[in-house]
């Protein structure tokens, strides 16, 4: 029977930069899975005299996962000078389907703290990755995010050099975006705009939203984000509000240089230079208002200019070929699968699957239903790498998709 001592009267003061590991944590026992000797409890006093990098993650968080083969990869370069620890408060079962399926079977190599309860009360943190220097001679030195481990600052660090490592500093998200904690309780917060250039490594990239009771979204937070994907879910909601659904192929971009609006990679990793952090606050009684007031914050303050304008485009329009009807649902539960092939819409709306194909890299244009069609319908499309295939897929439902032009509201977006 394995036996891990609970901690729950234990009062537990978080460690800051500069403060030395107590000896109770040194001593704390600790579950472990993947350890080479097969051990299921460890202690962290087991690794005095080393350089300790501890490895916040979840099974959830794709960059920890990433990140495991270079984190991996130091671990044997030092050996024995350093010891990479994997931690997660994810439970045995978690853990265990992860390493036994999918992706976690290529890293069984993970030395990983499960069940935590103790190291994330030490070393509080809001998000992962998330990276504790601990000395070799027991000190806190540094929480960064995981790109700063690198072969160069473990070699600074262990030859008492000084490092450029930057350190994470979580931001609470629930809080407006670096409003200052001098903001007195007793003042009303009722706007706030920040829009900030740059990656900021206390922040996941990600969404936050602030709603009123009744669920109306009145503030919105876009963090280490691409321009284009700050945009993306305002195009969203601004074309909903008209009855339309938006996509990629909704947008018009005459900047100079496109591939800044996305993620752009140097050397196999993301160049964080052209990441933006923003949040807009509105009052709850101009809810209904958020994304457009959101589109002229950054109108206002970015590089850019966008503007939902009428524009005549080439179109695919959907139409039916016949009046014999191949599509009608025969009911049933709802069903919408296009994660693979074939792709399988179940007593669904006929738009579910317009704006599925609409999405896919292979379809140039956006595709424009005038099928005048308002029953449920079942379709499966098996796989189709061109417009060609996917024709002859719709063909048999007596569906078509003919080249056109049409007047639809584009996103035109423009350098300032």
């Amino acid at each position: 029977m394995l036996y891990i001592p609970v901690y729950a009267q234990q009062t537990i003061t978080p460690l800051k930069i500069g403060d030395p590991i107590p000896d109770a944590l040194w001593n704390t026992p600790l579950q472990v899975v993947n350890h080479p000797d097969g051990k299921a409890t460890i202690t962290l006093n087991e690794y005095k005299d080393k350089l300790i990098i501890l490895d916040f993650w979840a099974t959830w968080c794709v960059p920890c996962i990433r990140n495991f083969p270079k984190l991996h990869d130091l671990q044997n370069e030092f050996g024995d000078k350093i010891k990479v620890l994997a931690v997660t408060n994810q439970n045995t079962d978690v853990i265990t389907t992860f390493f036994t399926t999918g992706v976690g079977k290529e890293h069984t190599y993970v030395h990983s703290v499960i069940n935590d309860n103790i190291l994330s009360q030490y070393l509080p943190h809001k998000s992962v990755p998330h990276i504790v220097w601990i000395s070799p001679d027991g000190i806190v030195l540094n929480t960064t995010h995981a790109d700063q481990v690198s072969q160069a600052n473990i070699e600074a660090v262990l030859n008492d050099r000084k490092t450029n490592m930057v350190a994470k500093v979580d931001i609470d998200r629930n809080r407006p975006l670096f409003l200052s904690e001098h903001f007195s309780d007793n003042l009303q917060l009722n706007s706030y705009s920040i829009f900030a250039k740059g990656y900021y490594p206390g922040l996941p990239s990600g969404n936050n939203f602030k709603k009123t009771k009744d669920g109306k979204v009145y503030g919105r937070q876009m963090t280490n984000a691409t321009m284009m994907s700050i945009y993306n879910p305002i195009l969203y909601e601004l074309f909903s509000k008209n009855g339309e659904q938006f996509n990629s192929k909704r947008i018009i971009t005459e900047v100079a240089e496109p591939a800044l609006l996305h993620l752009i990679k140097k050397d196999g990793k993301s160049d964080k230079s052209n990441f933006y952090n923003y949040e807009l606050i509105i009052p709850e009684d101009k809810a209904d208002s958020l994304y457009y007031y959101m589109l002229a914050d950054l109108n206002r303050y970015s590089e850019y200019t966008g503007t939902i304008e009428k524009r005549m485009v080439d179109c695919l329009v959907l139409v039916r070929t016949s009046e014999k009807d191949k599509i009608k649902s025969k009911g049933g539960e709802p069903k919408i699968d296009f994660s693979a092939s074939p792709i399988i819409l179940t007593n669904q709306k006929l738009i579910a699957m317009v704006n599925m194909l609409s999405e896919r890299a292979n379809i140039k244009f956006p595709i424009v239903d005038e099928t005048g069609y308002t029953n449920n319908v079942d379709i499966e499309i098996t796989g189709f790498t061109d417009l060609a295939s996917l024709k002859k897929e719709l063909n048999r439902y007596d569906l078509d998709l003919i080249p056109a032009k049409r007047s639809l509201n584009m996103f035109v977006l423009r350098d300032k």
